[in-house]
């Protein structure tokens, strides 16, 4: 992502900060500030306000650091709203730097608006957790962001800060600065210290609207954002899962509609069957008039008799479970749209029989001892998006993992593979359009309404348009209509008149 040039120019200025002195630290900045935004932005950073570094003298209470702040802010004292600070260790020898989003002790003013946008905590999130995966950071040391990034009365945890290397032991900063910190990481002066400390420029400079140099802004467009939202979704990978569930035995994979949630049980079904884990598999769909009767066991009249007669019904999961006993391998019962029936009504007693790490027996509604085998799997999907239909309670929550499947670009792409070239492209350009929305502007419970990849899934051009103009736009237009996604509403609109033209 950063080529040697910028790396280098990047350790020299955290040197500078090694060193605490201010005149080196001025002279390195301007010239990275220049490499990055250009000679205009670079020539006045030290008199409007955009670049600390006087501050590596030793005021505020001999607490050094260097910042890039916002322009307009004052060139010394206390300043307000939101800011990139790095401070140097107070080690007779110092070689790390504490990397940090910060605000200013004179408090969020201006900022608010800025900071009241989801995708800035999760953007934050994502570099950290980038970082920390490139292996970027002093060796066991921790990251860490605050749940609320405008939160200034609360500090980080004491128990990150025992893992903050050099800075765990760095009392008078913590003491003056732990609360205004949202995030925090620990880089030295190597190539990964430089790419975390220039990857922290580049996402501040993207908060803050500055203008990038053109292959900058390529490397932000191209580069740091795609790594951003790849390292903020995962989609699971099917060995781990089938993997999991042979341990856990009872999973629920929940996520927006149009994920592939049935898809992918059916692939962990199937692949469990190739393996030879289990001998088959059967696959159920919950409705909102599904009984314990239908599910479990009951009673039924028979409808071909001509006197009123009633037969006993063996439902699915009993039927599956039966299977399974019977097996020498196993037995999986896949439950779509399960949380379209109330699974509390519908399992009755037998919800006591759920638990992977326990033998239990239980006595059923008809008189019948019951006991699970080891060898009996559920999977069960669920469609997060829509809120009308059942919550699961408790009880039933602690008898499943839970695992999420979001919208994947990654996946999007392995289904085209090297098919329809031309629609592929195409259709990755609008997905990944409707994703940044998402990405920027979706509250968590937002997240769920993001339209997943098989929406995007054509074999035509004339199919993939057809798509956008009759199935995503009027969902989007929908959200709009409940007053979901307040935060891009001007965004979704553009995307919708876009897709409704096509």
């Amino acid at each position: 992502m950063f080529d040697s040039k910028e790396i280098g120019l990047a350790q020299n200025l955290l040197q500078t900060i090694l060193d605490k002195d201010p005149q080196d630290a001025l002279n390195a900045s301007k010239i990275l500030l220049e490499e990055i935004f250009g000679k205009r932005f670079s020539d006045g950073v030290e008199n409007n306000g955009v670049l600390r570094y006087n501050s590596l003298t030793g005021q505020e209470e001999n607490i050094q650091y260097w910042g890039l702040l916002y322009e307009g802010a004052t060139t010394s004292g206390v300043y307000e709203n939101f800011s990139l600070v790095a401070f140097p260790d107070n080690t007779d020898n110092p070689n790390q730097v504490l990397l940090c989003f910060g605000i200013g002790t004179g408090g969020i003013t201006d900022d608010a608006s800025l900071l009241g946008i989801p995708g800035v905590k999760r953007s934050i999130s994502s570099l950290l957790k980038f970082i920390k995966r490139e292996n970027w950071l002093v060796s066991e040391t921790r990251t860490f962001v605050k749940d609320d990034i405008m939160d200034d009365t609360t500090s980080i945890p004491r128990e990150v800060i025992r893992e903050l290397g050099n800075f765990s032991s760095y009392d008078s900063l913590w003491k003056k600065y732990g609360k205004y910190l949202p995030s925090v990481c620990v880089i030295e002066k190597n190539d990964g210290g430089a790419k975390a400390f220039l990857s922290h420029i580049l996402l501040y400079g993207h908060f803050r609207e500055w203008n990038f140099k053109k292959e900058y802004s390529k490397i932000r467009k191209n580069e740091l954002f795609p790594k951003l939202i790849e390292e903020w979704r995962e989609y699971p990978e099917i060995n781990w899962l089938t993997s999991y569930l042979r341990e856990r035995k009872y999973i629920i994979l929940q996520g927006p509609p149009g994920t592939g949630k049935t898809f992918l049980a059916e692939k962990i079904a199937s692949k469990m069957k190739v393996d030879g884990i289990i001998e088959d598999y059967e696959i159920i769909q919950f409705h909102s008039s599904i009984t314990y009767e239908d599910f479990v066991e009951g009673i039924r009249p028979d409808t071909k008799s001509d006197q009123l007669v009633f037969n006993e019904n063996i439902g699915p999961f009993i039927r599956c479970v039966e299977k399974a006993k019977k097996s020498e391998k196993g037995y999986l019962l896949v439950i779509d749209e399960i949380n379209r029936g109330d699974l509390a009504k519908i399992l009755g007693e037998a919800i006591f029989s759920l638990e992977p790490e326990q033998k239990r027996k239980i006595t059923l509604r008809s008189g019948k001892e019951f006991e699970m085998p080891d060898n009996f799997y559920l999977i069960g999907t669920m469609n997060t998006a829509d809120r009308t239909i059942a919550i699961l309670d408790f009880a039933i929550r602690r008898r499943f993992a839970f695992i999420d499947i979001w919208p994947s670009a990654k996946q999007l792409q392995q289904i085209y593979d090297n098919n329809n070239p031309q629609v592929k492209e195409k259709a990755l350009e609008y997905y990944n359009k409707i994703q940044n929305i998402f990405f920027n502007n979706a509250t968590e419970e937002d997240l769920y309404l993001q339209p997943g990849h098989t929406y995007f899934i054509a074999k035509s051009m004339d199919a993939l348009k057809a798509k956008m103009k009759y199935e995503v736009a009027p969902l989007l237009r929908e959200y709009l209509a409940v007053g979901k996604l307040s935060f891009a509403k001007n965004e979704l609109q553009a995307i919708i008149e876009e897709f409704e033209e096509v």
